[in-house]
């Protein structure tokens, strides 16, 4: 029986939401419930409805849902992501049970590599974004950190890792995410990034101005979003510039920066902008790893401006970046041992002058450069490659010292998850 309180409830809320997507169509020509004649049709070949940013309850947490508009279907590249499992999905896809934590992060480096191309290399010596310990993934390609937080582990794919995965990996992860033996798998955190390399409709100037014509409001009216800027922009000194737009710890944060002039070319007119989605506050569906483009556009009115552009290839932007570092580090070499290069050589010779300078770890590269030289090949052995992986009947449980909690051990009894794995 729906109550009289329920009613008035759903009576007053119909014409908010209504007014809400009217003032949203009015200024960025966002609309909802496209007919399905008439919806654009995405890189997929599906219809593609566009949609506004509305609240929806979840539990007692309100939660804004993130807005679609149509778009070029290489607008822009997925350039960080987050995204968290239950520990029972790695028993399903071992089809047995795992006990302890390095044998869980071997069969998620197992299936990650399946995904990615890659896996765990590594273990670091402590924990991170307040889970007990972590892994490192490829060649400093991200982090796995598990233990302590609510039986999940955390996969982190950074920019480099983004780029240096196996073509097609954005649909592997969704596939892998929404498949029925992983459990509570969902996108805690996804950076979506454009950018226009010769600076041709893109500026932070271009951001700074679309702010002020409150281009970075999702709907007419209300107070705009918080802006800070770093850099000299009273008289440019070409170290580059940013323009933030929103609260960092909000659930949609926005940045322009002059990317070329960060990588060291003071002449250079490449500017990214980037949008950075979290669940703190969002709902973030796992089709954004299908269609990233569409939320990239939504994300904020003024972006309507270049949604039909298409943004590098990401093989262009590593050589792009590769070529501006190179350069970069050439001219910081000159500028500083110039002199003592020129006049050494002679003395000694080239070859002579060059092995007494260099590094005597053959292996040794500059940090600056490490994004631009670390590939799949670099990435040396995968754990679940070194290592065994125990099963529960092969495994002699034995209770974990709870007083000796620096020693504590995420420990599973062989029949902790009896049942669950059918």
């Amino acid at each position: 029986m729906t109550t009289n309180t329920q009613k008035n409830t759903r009576a007053s809320a119909a014409p908010a939401r209504t007014e809400g997507r009217t003032a949203a169509a009015e200024h960025g020509g966002f609309t909802t419930g496209a007919q399905p004649g008439n919806a654009p049709i995405n890189n997929m070949g599906e219809n593609v409805a566009e949609t506004v940013e509305e609240l929806v309850l979840k539990g007692s947490r309100v939660l804004t849902t993130l807005a679609k508009r149509q778009a070029h279907n290489r607008l822009c590249i997925i350039d960080w992501v987050n995204f968290t499992v239950h520990e029972m999905s790695f028993n399903r896809t071992a089809k047995h049970v795992l006990i302890d934590n390095d044998a869980y992060v071997i069969e998620a480096s197992r299936q990650l590599e399946k995904i990615l191309g890659y896996g765990v290399t590594s273990k670091r010596d402590q924990g991170m974004n307040f889970y007990a310990e972590s892994w490192v993934l490829g060649d400093n390609f991200g982090f796995v950190c598990f233990g302590g937080q609510s039986q999940t582990m955390l996969i982190t794919l950074n920019g480099t890792g983004c780029s240096e995965a196996l073509p097609g990996w954005e649909k592997r992860l969704h596939k892998f995410l929404s498949s029925k033996d992983v459990v509570r798998g969902q996108i805690s955190r996804i950076d979506l990034a454009h950018d226009d390399m010769e600076g041709a409709y893109l500026s932070v100037d271009w951001a700074v101005e679309k702010w002020k014509e409150r281009g970075f409001n999702s709907a007419k009216g209300g107070r705009r979003c918080n802006i800070e800027t770093v850099g000299n922009w009273h008289e440019p000194t070409g170290q580059g510039r940013t323009a933030t737009f929103g609260i960092r710890a909000s659930g949609k944060f926005c940045r322009f920066y002059e990317k070329g002039k960060q990588l060291g070319v003071v002449e250079s007119l490449w500017c990214r902008a980037e949008v950075e989605f979290k669940a703190s506050d969002r709902i973030i569906p796992l089709d954004i790893l299908l269609e990233p483009e569409n939320y990239f556009a939504g994300a904020y009115p003024c972006f309507a401006e270049f949604a039909t552009v298409d943004t590098p290839k990401r093989l262009e932007l590593k050589q792009k970046t590769a070529e501006i570092s190179v350069d970069a580090a050439c001219r910081v070499t000159k500028h500083q041992f110039g002199k003592y290069n020129r006049f050494l050589r002679q003395l000694f010779g080239d070859k002579e002058w060059l092995d007494k300078v260099s590094s005597d770890d053959h292996k040794a590269y500059p940090k600056r450069l490490a994004a631009v030289t670390a590939t799949i090949h670099t990435c040396g052995e995968f754990i679940h490659n070194t290592h065994v992986q125990p099963n529960a009947e092969d495994f002699t449980f034995k209770a974990p010292d709870v007083r000796a909690t620096s020693r504590k051990k995420h420990i599973k009894a062989p029949n902790y998850y009896e049942g669950l794995l059918s």
